[in-house]
């Protein structure tokens, strides 16, 4: 309870995430302005993301390019993957190329799985087949004759259809076509099975296929389409939008709240199958101030009830970039919320076996050669033979006390804060908006009990008699548990005066240990205004 006189201002709802917005006057005390590699808890606090492991202990020769998926009935799934110009598959750690076929070097590796086979296709080189044993490349005829593949950017299965666009036919390229195949055949393609998707309009070109319930869209760069239908007889191509589309090799994903892209310059979209919603509205000054940049195409992925979307940035808006990954949770706020991390990641994808554990993968851009398991319940991050130290850190929006202009005495804060071992933490206070320096920093964190084996004695006392109260160290533990979480309640020194204070919260600088705050108390009493 805050002394007499003092008022209180809890901050235990961080569910408002990122807000890059530049009048950082009005964010909402849920809201952050700055956060990495931290994660909001639905339930309330913030918390270090989990850690990142490597696939592959021995590194490929070039940075992977695209990664899909290869489900085979009643075989193992592997992950198919594409490096320069090379095409490989791991079941489960390293990857085995693929001999007899390959794609040009830095395109994009699109493919599916259709009656135990996987069909891969990249742009411009020739469209292959793998069985699980060998693989082949396709020829591209399209008479209706068994064993072909047309070449293409993009591939799906829908409705026991094999589809491709944005193809190339007899050395021509037809960005504006999509094709099907015979039903249930994906080697057989007819002349003119085939639909051309608004043509001449804005110079368009198709840019994804996404499979959505009982339809299938599909993606231009400016312009968004939908068919319906099972057979040639029955396909129909409907116009929805002619203001939005999907940049090219971003890679729409479907979800239970209905498809994600990435639109030119505006970022994330969603259309939920009955409207379109903008969902960047809250990161949108990061791509006009240029920190967020298209060096590479954005990447889209859906895991674990949350959008994943790797992106080039840099702090200072300049033309050298790191790869970073936003995550956007829909269940957050009303609108959902977005984080950020710095996880090295380009093209992504959610490898779903069957009947097994789902895993989010990844690309790496700086980490050459290396594909990444995210989302691993590590407190480092792990891109090749060492541990790489997860730096967090989240700001808190303008706290004012009721009133921005008035001045205040801010008192001591608490901050409750919890563990399952020893972390040091660091708090930084910023006063009156002004956060091109800062008034003071506080260490805090938790120290947690001994947990190694003690005993009450191992011999007889002095004055005789056995008093042994155990002698094996492992089974006579007098000590805490391992493993439980601590939560300590902080108290802060006096923050002294100020019109308005905003804290920032930094994680362990150099020991890997995970960390989380759960709220925090500050206390004030107004100063009379003159």
């Amino acid at each position: 309870m805050a002394r007499p006189g003092f008022k209180l201002d809890m901050l235990q709802d961080f569910s408002g995430g990122l807000n890059f917005r530049s009048d950082q006057f009005n964010l909402a005390s849920s809201e952050s302005p700055k956060m990495l590699n931290v994660d909001v808890d639905p339930r309330g606090g913030i918390k270090m993301r989990l850690g990142v492991n490597r696939r592959n202990s021995t590194a490929l020769n070039s940075n992977v390019t695209g990664l899909c998926q290869f489900t085979p009935d009643g075989g193992t799934a592997r992950v198919i993957c594409s490096y320069g110009t090379t095409v490989a598959e791991s079941a489960t750690d390293d990857f085995t190329s693929l001999a007899g076929v390959s794609v040009t070097d830095g395109d994009r590796l699109y493919g599916q799985t259709t009656n135990s086979k996987f069909y891969g296709v990249s742009g411009t080189s020739s469209s292959f087949v793998y069985d699980g044993s060998s693989a082949l490349n396709l020829a591209s005829n399209i008479n209706g004759s068994a064993g072909n593949y047309p070449i293409a950017k993009y591939t799906c299965h829908w409705n026991n259809h094999a589809w491709v666009a944005h193809t190339t036919e007899s050395g021509t390229a037809y960005s504006n076509r999509l094709r099907w195949s015979k039903l249930d055949d994906p080697e057989s393609w007819r002349e003119f099975d085939y639909i051309g998707v608004n043509v001449g309009e804005r110079g368009d070109a198709v840019s994804g296929l996404v499979p959505f319930a009982d339809r299938m869209l599909v993606f231009k760069t400016n312009s968004i389409h939908v068919l319906y239908g099972s057979s040639t007889e029955s396909f129909q191509l409907h116009s929805l939008s002619q203001d939005v589309g999907s940049v090219s090799d971003s890679s729409p994903v479907s979800t239970p709240y209905g498809v994600f892209f990435w639109y030119d310059r505006q970022g994330v979209w969603m259309y939920n199958g009955e409207r379109f919603v903008w969902v960047f509205e809250k990161l949108m000054p990061a791509i006009d101030d240029g920190r967020l940049q298209f060096n590479s195409p954005p990447q889209l992925a859906w895991f674990k009830n949350r959008l994943y979307v790797s992106i080039d940035w840099s702090d200072t808006s300049s033309a050298v970039t790191t790869r970073r990954v936003l995550i956007y949770d829909p269940t957050l706020g009303e609108t959902g919320a977005w984080t950020m991390t710095d996880i090295d990641a380009n093209v992504m994808l959610t490898f779903a076996p069957p009947n097994a554990a789902q895993n989010l993968l990844g690309g790496c851009s700086s980490n050459t050669g290396r594909v990444i398991h995210l989302e691993e319940d590590l407190e480092s991050d792990i891109y090749g033979a060492t541990a790489t130290h997860i730096t967090s850190s989240y700001t808190t929006s303008w706290m004012v006390g009721g009133n921005p202009i008035v001045r205040k005495r801010w008192g001591k804060p608490r901050i409750v804060v919890s563990s399952d071992n020893t972390v040091a933490l660091a708090a930084t206070l910023y006063t009156d908006y002004d956060t091109s320096s800062s008034k003071k920093s506080m260490n805090f964190g938790v120290e947690t009990p001994v947990t190694a084996a003690a005993t009450w004695a191992l011999s007889a006392g002095p004055t005789g008699g056995t008093g042994v109260w155990g002698d094996d160290p492992t089974n006579s533990i007098w000590a805490a548990e391992t493993n439980t979480d601590i939560t300590n309640i902080e108290r802060l020194p006096t923050l002294g005066t100020a019109k308005a204070i905003q804290m920032r919260i930094d994680g362990p600088t150099s020991v890997n240990e995970a960390w989380e705050v759960n709220a925090m108390a500050f206390t004030y009493l107004h100063r009379r205004l003159r």
